[in-house]
């Protein structure tokens, strides 16, 4: 991450960052002028939000209602594939 977001008011720099139940998650202020992050916003503004995540448009934040399960979620993942590269 380029420290573009914040974690319950804290700057996370971390890509990898692991959010859990009730973590709200923001645009940094210094970040919302720029182009590329108002182009992103724009190009994802019609996307589908997941039921497990409540979206504020307007404030650019996003709070994590819940953990999925593993039913709520839409990408296509094979876990056996997962087990099977770690365990080598």
């Amino acid at each position: 991450g380029h420290g573009h977001f914040e974690v319950n008011g804290a700057r996370v720099d971390i890509a990898s960052y692991l959010l859990k139940a009730g973590d709200v998650v923001t645009i940094c202020e210094k970040s919302r002028g720029s182009e590329k992050i108002k182009a992103v916003v724009e190009a994802n503004s019609a996307r589908p939000v997941p039921q497990w995540i409540d979206v504020n448009r307007d404030a650019l934040s996003a709070k994590v209602i819940a953990l999925p399960n593993r039913d709520q979620i839409d990408a296509p993942v094979e876990e056996q594939l997962i087990v099977e590269f770690y365990s080598k």
